[in-house]
């Protein structure tokens, strides 16, 4: 089992953010004030902007960051970084995640504008989901018991995305 990066490299990372954050206003000529750099993100994702109300950080896969540091910190640290540039630019709901104004920002900064990485995930905790079987006109699915629950709750309909018939419970089904 990896365990999570010190809280030496925390601080590097910290550091890291912090420089990114600093050259986007010099890029942009502008200030972009420092935000929260947390280390609390589980599972497979290296990490995440997050936007709650008028509070923003970004949140760090420890664990993930430990096994690919280098990449993490050159990579994951400019990505999230970005995704606060765009908000503070151009608002965060008036854009797509991963859009034009992203993947421009992604530049400037020097990166490669790629969505996601690809890790291998073994010895890092992964929050395991239980799944439900659903189907449609053409196969089976398992969706993850939190899109079950949307549907039970709260009439959510999903359809697939092959034969764009509504995906139903294997129980309702038949």
């Amino acid at each position: 089992m990896i365990e999570p990066i010190s809280e030496q490299q925390k601080k590097h990372v910290i550091i890291a953010t912090a420089d990114r954050i600093s050259l986007s206003g010099r890029l942009f000529g502008r200030d972009f004030e420092q935000i929260d750099v947390d280390f609390d993100l589980k599972g497979r994702c290296a990490g995440m902007y997050q936007v709650r109300g008028r509070l923003r950080r970004i949140r760090f896969n420890p664990w993930l960051f430990a096994k690919y540091f280098d990449e993490s910190v050159s990579d994951t640290v400019t990505h999230e970084v970005a995704h606060y540039i765009v908000d503070c630019l151009y608002g965060i709901r008036r854009v797509k995640p991963h859009g034009v104004e992203w993947q421009s920002v992604m530049v400037r900064l020097g990166a490669v504008p790629k969505a996601t990485g690809n890790y291998d995930l073994s010895g890092i905790p992964v929050r395991q989901y239980e799944r439900v079987r659903y189907s449609c006109a053409c196969r089976s699915h398992e969706l993850t018991l939190l899109r079950h629950n949307k549907i039970i709750q709260q009439g959510a309909r999903y359809r697939c995305q092959y034969c764009h018939h509504f995906i139903v419970h294997k129980e309702a089904a038949g």
